[in-house]
């Protein structure tokens, strides 16, 4: 498998994010929030993991944002599909359990975030992303001199 690069922000080009959440309601609000974000563009939405994994199959994302417990294939199982990728995008977990952050750092999370989820929190997981896919590609991100939100801002349930 091998999961393609849209460009993400080099040249001020903004992130692609496939969110993964089987609550439409969290979805939705993680979605809103991603949105919110400097330098991310697109955020693609999958109730599941298997939609999200024919996502990934059908165009490529720079992140992955995942809840933890779905049913079916949950998010760690997810995320030990996409290490497998030839180019595994960076992910991050978001979830209301902190059970699963343990597993969720062995399969090389970028970051674990509890909900709900503040926007400072989002926004520092969306940078870990931006450095990550410096590192590995030598890009720059899109806008380097945002300043983090406040705590109180928005926050996803």
């Amino acid at each position: 498998m091998s999961a393609k690069r849209n460009g993400g922000p080099a040249g001020g080009e903004a992130l692609a994010i496939l969110a993964v959440d089987d609550e439409r309601p969290a979805l939705d609000d993680l979605a809103r929030m991603l949105r919110r974000v400097t330098g991310v563009g697109e955020v693609e939405c999958a109730i599941n993991g298997s939609e999200a994994l024919r996502s990934l199959n059908a165009r490529s994302f720079d992140a992955v944002f995942i809840d933890v417990r779905m049913p079916d294939l949950d998010g760690i199982e997810l995320a030990r599909v996409l290490r497998r990728f030839d180019r595994p995008p960076p992910f991050v977990f978001v979830s209301a359990y902190e059970s699963g952050a343990v597993d969720a750092f062995e399969v090389q999370a970028l970051d674990y975030l509890m909900k709900p989820v503040s926007r400072a929190g989002l926004e520092r997981a969306v940078a870990r992303v931006v450095a990550a896919l410096e590192n590995v590609n030598g890009r720059q991100p899109a806008d380097s001199d945002a300043s983090p939100p406040d705590e109180e801002d928005d926050v996803v349930a």
